[in-house]
């Protein structure tokens, strides 16, 4: 299926992006993207934080700390301490799946801005799943001839998104020509945004979708222990495994840290 401008155009910032932080993102699936956009605070804002009821001494960077920082920074998440973990935040630029948003959107405590429907056409890029993705112990569950229907049928639902919205696009110029209706009417107009709400709900939630995700530690810390299990679903797993390694790139003692914590815990 031929690409559609949007899409093409987010290949492309896709392709930008890693270039310029090949650290930091990196694509995920056929169409999938992650990046740790920016961060901000450190294992220094969650000593300062902690500290304030108890004391002003404070910790300027990660290389000031002793042996008693260190401590401290594991006391306080071993023992669920959890506010001086929100002081730090990250966010996230994801391109996945909606049937992945889906999930990922359990996660309440952080903030969504997602590409919508309502006011462009959708992204004609959808997930399809490689063999890996298909399979259970080595068992696959689709076929290549199964699969080769699966992208049919997507496909045709997007060739009906298309064909159906130039035809109402079509109808909509004639109305306006004939008097009909309005014209030139200025910020979003009404009947092209209706017909994209309408059109919208034949899309398939394997369709990608663009997300801005924005979270604290303490949160991002529940998402890695709960998407990272080898019983968590294959697509947000692999977006969860991404997002870890980055993760860690940025802030290695509070990863390490972590690390520690959740295996004390038996998590991931």
């Amino acid at each position: 299926m031929d690409e559609s401008d949007v899409t093409r155009e987010l290949r492309q910032e896709m392709e930008t992006r890693i270039r310029l932080q090949p650290d930091y993102a990196q694509r995920v699936g056929n169409f999938g993207f992650l990046e740790l956009e920016e961060s901000w605070g450190d294992e220094a804002t969650i000593i300062n934080t902690a500290r304030v009821s108890t004391t002003n001494r404070r910790v300027e960077k990660l290389e000031d700390f002793t042996d008693k920082e260190r401590h401290l920074l594991y006391h306080l998440l071993s023992h669920n301490h959890g506010t001086p973990f929100e002081s730090v935040h990250f966010r996230w630029r994801i391109i996945a799946p909606i049937f992945v948003f889906r999930q990922w959107m359990r996660h309440r405590i952080g903030t969504f801005n997602e590409f919508s429907q309502r006011y462009r056409k959708p992204l004609s890029a959808f997930y399809i799943p490689d063999t890996e993705a298909r399979s259970v112990d080595g068992f696959e569950l689709l076929t290549e001839e199964q699969m080769k229907r699966y992208q049919q049928i997507i496909e045709q639902t997007h060739a009906f998104y298309r064909e159906t919205y130039d035809e109402v696009c079509g109808r909509l110029e004639e109305a306006e020509s004939s008097g009909e209706i309005k014209a030139g009417q200025s910020g979003r107009n009404p009947y092209r945004g209706r017909a994209r709400e309408l059109l919208r709900n034949v899309m398939p939630v394997a369709t990608y979708s663009d997300v801005y995700w924005t979270v604290n530690f303490r949160s991002l810390m529940n998402f890695f222990n709960l998407r990272r299990k080898p019983d968590a679903q294959y697509e947000i797993r692999m977006f969860a495994d991404a997002g870890y390694e980055m993760f860690k790139r940025r802030l290695p003692l509070l990863g390490e840290t972590m690390d520690r914590v959740l295996k004390e815990r038996g998590g991931a």
